[in-house]
């Protein structure tokens, strides 16, 4: 996957006690150290930590729509402490 993919949750997930089950959000990237994807979702402007299997792509493999084309310019990711 790639930075700025559209995702939907598909599994109940409480990110500050909103139910983001069927919410879409932007895909950030993949973390090793914990084996889950930091996905930001705009419906309340928080960042989830998610399982494979608690989310799946909307679009086609690689597509990044404009909505999240401007948002991840100000996004930074850094590598610190991560394991591929």
């Amino acid at each position: 996957m790639v930075i700025g993919e559209t995702v939907c949750c598909v599994a109940d997930y409480d990110l500050f006690d909103y139910n983001i089950n069927g919410e879409h959000g932007c895909y950030i990237r993949y973390s090793g150290v914990n084996g889950k994807h930091i996905i930001h979702f705009p419906c309340n402007g928080e960042w989830a930590e998610l399982f494979d299997y608690q989310f799946v792509r909307v679009n086609k493999p690689g597509y990044v729509s404009t909505k999240y084309k401007d948002f991840i310019r100000n996004v930074s990711v850094s590598k610190v402490g991560d394991v591929a």
